[in-house]
């Protein structure tokens, strides 16, 4: 894999767009579009630059890939609120730009409000007991239950009790 795409899949695996990351390092959108397609090779110092803002060393992007990855816990962000905390264990860039996996632990009585993403998810209950709205229909999980379901369509969920679970997204592939 060339320099470019190394650099765009660790963006993209950050969530940054490139008119962020271009902003960033401090040159322009262009300049970071010419790396990421290869049609220029960037200087040492822009190099270096990008490999700070993206929070990577400069080696990664040369590194050949050996087929596996170890992403350490620090590198698995995290979002804790007083009801819900959400770990992403793969993020999106990872696997595939399409794909990502998240730990989630929400509290007995909170809940997850109504919302919409573009794909799918499958949902894996680990422990806890919850109500999983999907449109106008009401689904009672236990552990060890996995629900699959168009993201598109509005959803929400209920603890019913304490629950862990595992999310595995997957984006809309066309």
């Amino acid at each position: 894999m060339d320099v470019g795409n190394k650099i765009r899949k660790i963006r993209k695996s950050t969530g940054l767009t490139i008119k962020e990351l271009a902003k960033l390092v401090g040159v322009s959108y262009l300049t970071i579009q010419r790396i990421e397609t290869g049609e220029v090779s960037p200087s040492v110092a822009i190099l270096s630059d990008i490999a700070h803002c993206l929070k990577h060393p400069i080696t990664s992007f040369f590194e050949k890939d050996k087929g596996f990855r170890i992403i350490p816990a620090n590198e698995q962000p995290a979002v804790e609120t007083k009801a819900l905390s959400l770990k992403v264990l793969v993020p999106k860039g990872v696997v595939s730009d399409k794909i990502s996996v998240s730990l989630g632990k929400l509290k007995k009585g909170k809940r997850i409000d109504e919302h919409t993403n573009k794909g799918f998810e499958i949902t894996y209950i680990i422990k806890g007991k919850c109500s999983q709205t999907y449109e106008k229909d009401v689904f009672e999980l236990n552990a060890g239950d996995i629900i699959y379901f168009d993201a598109e369509k509005p959803h929400s969920v209920e603890a019913i009790e304490s629950i862990e679970f595992i999310n595995i997204y997957l984006k809309q592939l066309l």
